[in-house]
């Protein structure tokens, strides 16, 4: 049988060529080993073009047609970067095509082990979201008759992490009750919901991992299979794995039964959302693991502020080799950027932006301001608004009031068509053309003709296509629909309360030709006037842009912008500076690692717990965003505690941070 293709010292010159950089010894080592391995690659590091540059030598040499290689990750940015870097290629293009694998976890296990036998035993798949399920099974649990039956059920069980979490599984695999205090007549109620969504095809993530489970159980050998089908694996974001994911991959794809599997990742940015569990049934980084600390994103300015931070520091020791001086055209100093630590009063929350705008201002000049690949951001660990007014600052909010957390997500659900129409306006004016803005309100016309008649639009296929070739038999109704989208699409006119009837009426009758006459409380409801995004859309003052959370600072004539959002969202992300914002929970995140910031500690130990750890890793991962300058904004009193305030601000300024105090008369 052949083997996994070598790599030569010659076949990474050539790919060297493709992708027009550089490999040190020790990352030319990973691309001439095929045995099986985990890279622990610190932040910056090239990780995933060190995994492009190997894909690209296996794909070259690849001796099969029917066997291929794997490469799965959380997020599709393995993919993203075959595409960008190697796209126009012959070999990028075999890579993305048969008998490859390239693409998420999720994605692999749908295609491979759960829409088979889900399609084998009768149901059919419509979609597969979280959330668009939750919110339909939630409308389903809430009609008159079914709350009826679940009389007095809690109401925490009626939600994702309770009794509606129990509706996932495969088949005869769903579980009986797991939950205490319900009733076998509420769980009746519960599994007809279940089987109602089923019977339309609309199915949990969970559920094609409860189908892929089913699959290993039944037939065993079809991991033998895996195993041949794909005898090289390849992981990349290894960190992010949660532990129902890892479980699944190590039954298909342990290390010890393959011909080559390989682990990229950072143990050290392992932050999960809510309800996540890490991977524990196959850890990472596994024993004899392969180490890159030097990081070519940022500087030794960033690297050794951010080096303390991390639960398991780089060995030996982060590295910064960064910036790269290509990323902008023009010369200035980066070998000498302020870092700087905002001390502000609670009352003086509100300066912390314009005090981190002024401080860019002074930093760049306008041709770096200007460039595309500039991008500033303000992230905290609480995205989340709260109006209790309690341990200031508790969320992004405190820090401007323009913020919204909704809006924060990539990809916004708005509950009401309003909402749709208000999030279509905000990313026209954010794009040049208006694509995405009719998307948007494509998808949520889609939403209220899936309401009144749900097996209308057909299971795939683009449905801005096949909603236009649905209205064509009536001219009329394309014309009132082209009207509506021109108005609030081309035009963004602003829709308000009072004509909001009047605009639902005209869409009504402009997809008589799908709908007819019919309609329902829940197509009423769904077109109901919803004042969260409104609210949000009502400002148009100079530091609040359409574009939701950019704030915009001004000076004599000068501005830059400021992106906001949770260090959730900026995973993966490189910025050209950041600001980490203190935000609460359980404890104010600057003052509980203040020992860490200042270098007097580093690293982790079981005594440090776990809620602690898991704030190192969060402000660990924004520490490390930046290419060019870091800054951090924390209450005064922080350095205050424990009667150091001198010594601690000395191994601050030690470490290169400059102090900047804010308070009520900073402009």
């Amino acid at each position: 049988m052949r083997s996994i293709p070598s790599v030569t010292d010659a076949d990474i010159a050539k790919v060297e060529n493709y992708l027009g950089i550089k490999f040190d010894e020790k990352r030319r080592e990973i691309l001439r080993s095929n045995e099986c391995f985990d890279v622990q690659a610190c932040p910056g590091s090239g990780k995933t073009t060190l995994l492009v540059a190997k894909l690209a030598v296996l794909a070259d040499k690849w001796p099969y047609s029917r066997r291929g290689i794997c490469v799965l990750s959380h997020t599709n940015v393995a993919r993203q970067e075959i595409e960008q870097k190697l796209g126009g290629t012959p070999i990028g293009q075999r890579l993305l095509a048969y008998p490859h694998f390239v693409g998420t976890i999720q994605g692999f296990i749908n295609e491979f082990l759960a829409l088979p036998l889900l399609r084998s035993e009768g149901y059919h798949t419509r979609l597969i979201d979280n959330d668009a399920c939750f919110e339909w099974v939630k409308q389903r649990l809430n009609l008159w008759s079914n709350r009826k039956q679940l009389g007095n059920l809690p109401r925490k069980e009626r939600t994702l992490d309770g009794g509606i979490r129990n509706l996932i599984g495969a088949g005869e695999a769903i579980g009986p009750n797991t939950v205490g205090g319900i009733t076998d007549n509420q769980w009746r109620v519960l599994c007809g919901v279940k089987a109602e969504a089923t019977k339309k095809g609309l199915w949990y993530y969970d559920d094609m991992f409860a189908w892929a489970d089913k699959l290993l159980v039944d037939q065993g050998n079809i991991t033998e299979f895996a195993r041949w089908r794909f005898p090289a694996i390849f992981i990349d974001e290894m960190q992010d794995t949660s532990e129902h994911q890892g479980v699944l991959l190590n039954k298909i794809f342990p290390a010890y039964a393959c011909n080559l599997r390989q682990r990229f990742g950072d143990s050290n940015q392992a932050i999960y959302d809510s309800g996540q569990l890490a991977s524990t049934t196959d850890p990472f980084p596994a024993d004899g693991y392969r180490s890159l600390p030097n990081s070519q994103r940022f500087g030794k300015g960033v690297a050794q502020k951010a080096h303390s931070l991390a639960p398991d520091p780089p060995a030996p020791v982060l590295s910064g080799e960064g910036p790269n001086s290509r990323i902008f055209p023009h010369v200035f100093d980066t070998a000498h950027m302020p870092h700087t630590i905002f001390l502000f009063e609670p009352d003086s929350v509100s300066k912390v932006l314009p005090g981190f705008g002024k401080l860019l201002l002074g930093s760049f000049p306008d041709e770096v301001l200007r460039c595309e690949a500039f991008l500033a951001r303000a992230i905290g660990r609480v995205g989340k608004l709260d109006e209790s007014g309690e341990k200031v600052p508790k969320h992004l909010g405190d820090y401007w009031n323009n913020y919204e957390s909704r809006s924060a997500k990539p990809d916004p659900r708005p509950q009401y068509f309003s909402d749709y129409i208000h999030v279509a306006q905000r990313r026209g004016v954010s794009n040049i053309d208006c694509a995405e803005s009719v998307k948007m309100v494509v998808k949520g016309i889609c939403v209220l003709i899936d309401i009144v008649r749900p097996t209308t639009i057909p299971r795939s296929g683009q449905m801005t296509q096949w909603l236009w070739k649905a209205l064509e038999i009536d001219e009329s109704s394309c014309v009132l629909l082209r009207n509506l989208l021109w108005e609030w699409c081309v035009e963004s006119t602003p829709i308000v309360e009072k004509l909001w009837f009047d605009k639902t009426e005209q869409l009504r009758r402009a997809l008589h030709p799908i709908i007819g006459k019919e309609w329902s409380g829940n197509a009423a409801a769904f077109c109901q006037w919803s004042m969260e995004y409104a609210e949000q859309s009502s400002c148009r003052d100079a530091e609040c842009l359409s574009t939701p959370n950019r704030y915009r600072f001004l000076q004599d004539s000068r501005y830059v912008d400021i992106e906001m959002g949770t260090i959730h969202s900026a995973k993966g992300q490189t910025h050209t500076a950041t600001l980490v914002v203190e935000s609460y929970f359980k404890k104010h995140d600057m003052e509980d690692l203040l020992q860490w910031l200042s270098g007097e500690k580093c690293g982790s130990s079981k005594k440090e717990g776990k809620e602690r750890t898991e704030r190192m890793r969060l402000i660990y991962t924004a520490m490390t965003r930046p290419s060019h300058l870091l800054c951090l904004a924390m209450r005064r009193s922080v350095l205050e505690l424990n009667g150091k305030q001198s010594e601690t601000r000395q191994r601050l300024e030690q470490l290169g941070w400059n102090i900047k105090v804010l308070d009520s008369e900073s402009k």
